[in-house]
């Protein structure tokens, strides 16, 4: 596609699209306003209060995650509106992606529970189709720092997660989440979804 041509939408990509405004539309449109009814994490409290530090953390990252969201989300209902995309609105839509899974890819927790991660994530297999039906609608160089960025995720995970954390095994990941004072609803989720059974 050049610059000014304008891409009207197939049916796979109306779908694509459809997905990623349902979910990250949705998702960033209730991270941005949920001030007021969301569940701070356990580990914003210390010595029996509420952190000022950590909980100043946890909302940057909270609206970080909202903001992304909804930018993705934003790029693919207008698509849905117009009928049609521009390259450039394709482009950001692989470059959110690759970011996403760049940061998934650096995050994998241990043994099972990495493959379960990115089989629940909408991030992996909205990538994959992307990169199968729609390569060709965006530029080489954007192709190849897409795929610079996944691989870049895969290097982090190697070279620097997994060494950090040693032993890395789910017994230790396990151990670390109930030190963080992670809900034992959710821990329980974990182990259930990683295959583990706590002695």
């Amino acid at each position: 596609m050049s610059t000014t041509e304008i891409f009207e939408l197939t049916l796979a990509l109306k779908i694509v699209l459809w997905v990623e405004t349902i979910v990250y539309l949705g998702i960033g449109i209730v991270e941005i306003f949920d001030d007021f009814f969301r569940k701070l994490p356990s580990w914003t409290n210390l010595n029996g209060k509420l952190n000022s530090y950590l909980f100043m953390e946890d909302k940057m990252q909270h609206k970080f995650h909202a903001a992304i969201c909804f930018f993705l989300g934003f790029i693919a209902l207008n698509g849905i509106i117009e009928g049609a995309v521009t390259r450039f609105e394709i482009e950001l839509l692989f470059i959110g992606l690759a970011l996403i899974m760049m940061l998934l890819w650096m995050i994998l927790p241990p043994e099972r529970l990495a493959l379960t991660m990115l089989l629940t994530k909408p991030e992996t297999y909205l990538s994959l189709i992307m990169f199968i039906l729609f390569s060709d609608l965006i530029r080489a160089e954007i192709f190849y720092l897409c795929l610079g960025l996944n691989i870049w995720g895969l290097f982090v995970y190697f070279l620097n997660t997994r060494k950090k954390i040693k032993p890395y095994t789910y017994k230790r990941f396990h151990d670390d989440v109930v030190d963080a004072g992670v809900p034992e609803s959710r821990i329980k989720a974990m182990d259930k979804m990683a295959g583990f059974k706590d002695a």
